[in-house]
This record gives structure tokens, sequence and C-alpha cells, in this order.
């Protein structure tokens, strides 16, 4: 089942997450940083412009004084007006204790109330004031300043009013600029943090999610780049390890699972095989006698002098299906039959030219050339650990299956392999018997030695020799395997536990064994 990922409602990918977690703090830096500098600032230039008021102040009252203690009083009114015109300074107004007004500026005219009520309050506290006000809807900095001249002359306060709009114009500035500063810093770091957080964070951590999905989705052959930051890129190579041991565990499921079927496979093969012995034994032992007759009665008036022809030839035909009926029966019988003690010696090429000699009548009649490539002669001729009898049987079927495969004429060409690789410390013996028929289907290769499995369907074949080759030959420790021949037929290579002669004699008297139970074989095959 697919399964469709879908994101969580109201959730926040991982980049972005990652991107907030580096833009908010720098953002919030930058507006302290912002809102403290704009403090500092501010009262950084209140101070400075306090301070030149004060050094304003200072001059005035030494210049004041002296033109006091001259009693120049038109002096005095000169120089409060050079004052007055100095960078800043607005205005400049004296006045006694009764609140006369010594000398008025220009520049302050208007607001001479407001003055004198600042300097009435100086003389009462009896020090200098300073103190931020609005005069005609200007911010200015207002200082008194006490003139005491010589006894002769009366006490006065002198106003000094001096701009601060200024001041605050500087303040607007100075943070209009930082504020761009700050959006642009701001910014290049949100660029900067998305791309970091993109090749380090989105893309990997995208890669690792749509694996998982694939792998979700029943895909084991995802994998993903190792890559991104140190924890994302050992997530990859664990997601990495995960699939591939995902992928080894699917595999060897697959194995037990193909095993689990294969031995399924064989059970029932097992037991319809049991089955098929035990009908096939009542069977052998309830037709064979009249098979037998049926055979050797047709037989017998097949050769009758002046049986007509077209009888003959339906004679001979009832004899040929009761041979093949009896072969067939005696299959069954031998699949079923409990594996006889084998005597472990036998000689290859003696029992394959029993067979080929055996079949040599069949093969003349199909127009089959028959032939035997055998290099080891003499003593050094190959020996089996199997007797005589199955080996007899082994080499038997693969021929017979030949000949059938071969209705138009060929050739079956029997070899026994001078060198053939077997366990460590082993003798083995191999031999090949091919054909020059339509081959088998690749698609039946992994099915040929089952049994009740032929491809002879037309030709009435039983589906029985090649499983009790495979029978025979497992059983005795070899192998068998079916390929296709150079001549575009069927090869069958067989191996068995071969064994090493010590001196001739013993060759020759089990040579002569071999020969006798072939013979008997072959009796027992024409009887049949």
């Amino acid at each position: 089942m697919v399964l469709q990922h879908q994101r969580r409602p109201g959730g926040m990918r991982l980049a972005h997450q990652f991107w907030l977690s580096l833009v908010l703090p720098i953002a919030m830096a930058i507006l302290l940083y912002g809102i403290f500098a704009s403090a500092h600032r501010k009262q950084v230039l209140r101070e400075e412009a306090t301070a030149e008021l004060r050094n304003y102040a200072t001059l005035l009252q030494a210049f004041v004084e002296s033109a006091l203690q001259r009693r120049d009083v038109a002096l005095v009114r000169r120089r409060a007006e050079d004052f007055a015109s100095a960078e800043r300074i607005l205005g400049i107004a004296a006045f006694t204790r009764e609140g006369e007004a010594i000398f008025i500026t220009k520049g302050v005219e208007r607001d001479a109330e407001r003055l004198e009520q600042l300097a009435r309050r100086a003389f009462r506290e009896g020090g200098d004031i300073e103190e931020s006000a609005s005069l005609a809807e200007q911010s200015v900095l207002l200082r008194t300043v006490s003139i005491r001249p010589s006894s002769a002359n009366q006490p006065l306060v002198a106003v000094l009013v001096r701009d601060r709009h200024y001041v605050e114009v500087l303040e607007r500035t100075l943070n209009h600029g930082l504020a761009v500063t700050g959006v642009v810093l701001l910014l290049v770091s949100a660029v900067v943090a998305g791309l970091v957080g993109r090749f380090t964070v989105a893309l990997p951590a995208r890669a690792i999610l749509a694996g998982a999905e694939r792998v979700a989705s029943g895909d084991l052959d995802a994998a993903v780049p190792e890559r991104g930051a140190e924890e994302l890129s050992r997530l990859a190579s664990t997601f990495n390890t995960m699939t591939s041991s995902l992928r080894e565990a699917r595999e060897r499921a697959m194995r037990e699972e193909a095993a689990r079927v294969n031995g399924e496979r064989k059970l029932q093969q097992a037991q319809a095989l049991a089955a098929a012995g035990q009908v096939a034994t009542s069977l052998g032992h309830e037709i064979g006698s009249p098979l037998n007759v049926i055979h050797g009665r047709a037989r017998r008036a097949a050769d009758l002098p002046g049986c007509p022809e077209h009888l003959r030839a339906e004679l001979e035909t009832i004899a040929r299906q009761s041979e093949r009926i009896t072969r067939v029966v005696s299959r069954l019988v031998s699949l079923a039959r409990p594996p006889r003690p084998q005597q472990a010696d036998s000689d290859l090429r003696r029992v394959i030219d029993d067979v080929v000699a055996f079949l040599g009548p069949e093969c003349r009649r199909r127009g089959i050339e028959p032939s035997v490539v055998c290099p080891l002669e003499g003593a050094s001729r190959a020996r089996v650990a199997l007797d005589s009898d199955r080996l007899f049987q082994i080499v038997f079927n693969l021929c017979l299956n030949a000949v059938e495969a071969q209705c138009r004429g060929g050739e079956l060409v029997v070899r026994v392999l001078p060198e053939c690789d077997g366990p460590a410390g082993s003798s083995v013996v191999c031999f090949e018997v091919a054909d020059a028929g339509p081959g088998i289907p690749a698609e039946d290769l992994h099915r040929i030695f089952d049994p009740f499995f032929t491809t002879k369907a037309a030709g009435g074949g039983s589906g029985l020799g090649l499983a009790i080759v495979r029978g025979i030959v497992e059983e005795a420790g070899g192998s068998v395997e079916a390929a296709a021949s150079s001549t575009g037929g069927a090869r069958f290579r067989v191996t068995l536990p071969g064994i090493v002669s010590d001196s001739p004699a013993s060759v020759e008297a089990s040579s002569e064994a071999s020969s006798a139970s072939s013979r008997g074989g072959r009796e027992e095959g024409q009887k049949a």
C-alpha cells in the first residue's frame, strides 16, 4: 500500500524553523541595539547641548558683569545682542528682582512674560535654573544666569534661550540611518540564513523524507545522499544502512519462502509418487501377466507364416503398446521401491556400450547415428561407485529420452569426460548424453526432473524417466544437470562418485561383474 505524505495542520517545516531560529535572534539584537543606541545618542546630544549652553552662560555672565562695572548699559545691550546672534542662540533677556526688564533681544520679545517668570523663580531659589520649554511652538533650552555686579548695582538674572530643535532633527536623522542599517543587516542575515538552511538542513532533510516515503511505499532500493549538517549526514548514513538491512531481510525472506514452496512441492511430489507407487505395485502384479501374454501372443501371431501384412502391422502395434505399458509400470514401481544396497564398482564404458547396443535397432529405425566418446581405456577406464544395474538405468533413461526426442533422424552422443572437478580429495566421474533434437525450452529447464512432467505430450511420455535418473544420482551422492547441446538439442551431464582401481586384475573382475549385471538388466528390459 502506497502511503501518501500528509503535512500536519499548522506545522512548520524544519528549514523554516531553522531560518527563524537564526533570523529572530538577529532581529531582536538589532532592535535592542537600535533602542539603546537611540536613547544613548539622545542623551549624549542633549548633554552636549546643555554643556554648550552652560559655556555660553559663563561667557555671558562675565561680559555682562564687566559692562555693569563700567556702568555702561548700552554696552551690556550690545554684548547681549552679540551673544544672541551666536549659532543656535535665539535670544537673551535680563531682569531685576522686581521683574523689571533691563534688556530683551528681538528674538524673544514675545516671550518676555515667560522669561520674567523664570527669572523670578531663579531669584527665589537662589540658583541657576536649566530646563526645556516650548516657545512659539519651538523646542528650546532655557538657562538662567545670576549676575552680581558691584554693590552699587542691583543683582540681575539673565535668561539665555537656546534652540533645541536641531537636536531632535539630528536624532531623527541618526535614528533613520540606524534603522536603514538594521534593515539591511537583517535582510542580509535572512538571505544568508536561508541559503545556509537550504543547503545544510532543507535539502538533506527533504532527501531523507523522500527516501522514507519511497521505503514506506515498498521501494527498499532507496538511497539518500549523506550531506548537510553532521546530524543529518549521520541520519542519512543510518537510513542507508537501514534500507540495506531491509533489502537483505527481504531477500532472506524470499529465499526462505522459495525454499518453503520448493519443500511443499517436493512433499506433494513425494506424496504423489508414494500413491503412484502403491497403485503401480498393485497394477504391476495384476496386469503384468496379462500384458506378457498379450505381448507374446501378438509377436507369435505376427511371426506365423501366411499372416497378412496389414494384420502383422496391427499385431506389431499391439506388441509395442504392451511394451510401453510394461515400461511405465516398471518405472512407477522403481520410484516407489526402497533403495537397494549399492555395489560400489561399475565400469562406465561397458555399461554405455551395453545401452547403445540395446538401443541400436531403435536408432536404426529412426535414422539416428549413435556414438561413444571415451578417452580413457585399459586400467584407466572410468570406475563408478554404483552398482551396474542402477548405472544402466541412468544411462538407459537418458539415451532413451534422446532417441525418442528425434523422430526424423539425428545423433546420439555419449561422451565420457576425462577431467571433472569434484570435492577436494575425492574422485568423480562425469559423462554427457547429447542429441540433435528440438532441445528443452528455457522455461522448462527447472522442471525437467520433476516427476510426471514431460514435454512429449504427443508421444505419450510418462514424465518418470528423468525423475528416476535424478533420484538414483542424488542417492549416490552425484548430480545431474540439463543444458543445450552444441547442435541445438539437449545435453545432460551426470557427475557420480568415482573409484581409483589399484590393479588390473581387480579391474577385470569388476568389469566381468558389471557386464553380467548389465546383461541381466538388458534381458529384464527385453522381457518387459
